[in-house]
């Protein structure tokens, strides 16, 4: 590394001392002075007037006749703010009689899925009831307060129907027992 670090400055001390000398060699003679500079001549059929002619006439432009420059007093402000909303007037101010409140939205409550749950039977032992539920490939066997898959609790357990909780809303759905 140390060998790269030396290469490198070897190779610009020397393409430093290069310009040096080729700055040193270059022919000042070659240079143009001011006075062998040709001016082109003022091309009349346009009315246009070269950089020689211009600087010759404001040479000669009296100045003190162009008077004052006026400035408007919003120009003074630069920095200002400047706001895209609307600027309110005395129609748009809300007056008690103008005042509409907005339609009520429609909030939609989130939904327990449908009961998916199919009721296979009923066993009665020891005075506790539990039912036969199948869901899709699974099969439950459940009393009142348990849980299936973590989802649903069974609250009751009537003739008629079954009354389950969804759990992750609280949502309680029936499922009719024909």
């Amino acid at each position: 590394m140390a060998g790269t670090l030396l290469y490198r400055k070897l190779v610009l001390w020397v393409a430093l001392a290069a310009t040096v000398l080729a700055a040193l060699l270059v022919d000042d003679g070659a240079e143009l002075s001011m006075d062998e500079v040709v001016q082109p001549a003022a091309n009349i059929s346009t009315g246009r007037r070269t950089a020689g002619q211009a600087r010759q006439a404001h040479e000669t432009l009296p100045v003190d006749q162009l008077g004052k420059r006026k400035f408007s007093a919003k120009a003074d402000d630069i920095f200002a703010v400047t706001s895209w909303e609307p600027k309110r007037t005395a129609s748009t101010n809300f007056s008690p009689q103008t005042f509409q409140p907005r339609k009520a939205e429609v909030v939609r409550r989130p939904a327990a899925p449908p009961l998916q749950f199919e009721y296979l039977g009923r066993v009665v032992s020891e005075g506790k009831i539990r039912v036969f539920l199948a869901q899709e490939d699974q099969n439950y066997v459940a009393g009142a307060g348990e849980r299936i898959s973590a989802e649903y609790r069974i609250d009751r357990i009537r003739e008629d129907a079954i009354e389950l909780t969804y759990l992750p809303l609280g949502i309680r759905q029936t499922l009719s027992i024909d």
